[in-house]
């Protein structure tokens, strides 16, 4: 006789322990749930399915006979025929779905957000980045990859002009093909014009730029980049900084002291002697702080004991 048993857990975490006896020569067939009978049939000798209710769930044993005459035995919760905890369970499956999808909707879209906003403020930051020590015109991220890979150089000088109702600076540039490209930025109507480069502005300093050949008006004026000629009014503007700074020193050690820090450090460092009377306040990277900072250092004093004493 075959004897087989399983057990079943309902929703409420209840234990049911099904089983079947099943005899070999009569086929006699006992089905029973919990110690109590529910299905009993005579002769069975061929593949069959029982039903039967544990709580509201439709359960199903199985018979099956296979090729050598033997029985396979199986049990199930069908979980497809309409009944009323089939017609609950859908409707759970069809309002878990209906979360999942706004769930993976939104996850999607949130994902989506960031990368758009990630990118935004990705070019922003580059923006920001670039404005640091560049003006710049009709500027984006193709643009400016444009300018890197094909763009031409040309030189700029500014010009401060003093309006009616606000005070500007003016700059032109010429293309390789004659065509004349201008712009012009306000700023403030007193006082020093600070340019991103932490440098002062006086007129006709001059700056490269870097246009596309084939949208001119697409360009960049880079502070970073002076003329030699520029770089040269720097170094003068420096040498006399220091003169009117210490003019208890020798002009010739002063103008020494310039040089040395020019030779050793680039056209950058002239920066600290220019604005070394402004406070960290009126020009944040060129002040009476950077200045000390710069002639303290140990290279720096070597270099002036060595050249300029």
């Amino acid at each position: 006789m075959a004897q087989m048993s399983w057990v079943y857990l309902d929703n409420q975490g209840g234990r049911h322990r099904v089983g079947l006896y099943h005899g070999d020569q009569s086929g006699h067939l006992v089905i029973h749930c919990n110690m109590r009978v529910v299905q009993i049939d005579f002769s069975i000798k061929e593949t069959k399915t029982y039903s039967f209710f544990i709580e509201d769930e439709l359960c199903e044993v199985t018979l099956e006979k296979m090729a050598n005459g033997r029985f396979g035995y199986g049990f199930e919760v069908n979980k497809k025929v309409d009944t009323p905890r089939n017609r609950i369970r859908r409707a759970d499956e069809r309002h878990n779905r209906y979360l999942m999808a706004w769930f993976v909707g939104g996850f999607v879209g949130l994902l989506l957000l960031l990368f758009v906003g990630l990118r935004w403020y990705g070019h922003e930051q580059r923006k920001k980045q670039m404005s640091l020590t560049s003006l710049f015109s009709n500027l984006t991220e193709e643009s400016a990859l444009r300018l890197g890979q094909e763009g031409k150089n040309a030189e700029t000088q500014m010009i401060i002009v003093q309006e009616t109702q606000q005070r500007k600076v003016y700059y032109a540039f010429v293309t390789a093909d004659s065509t004349r490209v201008s712009g012009n930025f306000a700023v403030a109507d007193t006082g020093q014009v600070l340019l991103p480069n932490g440098f002062p502005l006086k007129d006709r300093d001059a700056f490269a730029v870097r246009y596309l050949s084939t949208a001119p008006k697409v360009y960049r004026v880079d502070f970073n980049q002076p003329i030699p000629a520029t770089i040269l009014e720097y170094l003068s503007r420096a040498i006399a900084a220091e003169q009117i700074a210490h003019p208890d020193q020798l002009f010739e050690h002063n103008r020494c002291l310039v040089q040395t820090a020019f030779s050793l450090n680039g056209w950058q460092s002239l920066g600290h002697f220019i604005s070394q009377h402004q406070t960290p306040k009126q020009n944040a990277r060129f002040n009476r702080d950077s200045y000390l900072r710069f002639i303290r250092d140990p290279t720096f004093s070597r270099a002036v004991q060595k050249e300029c004493w």
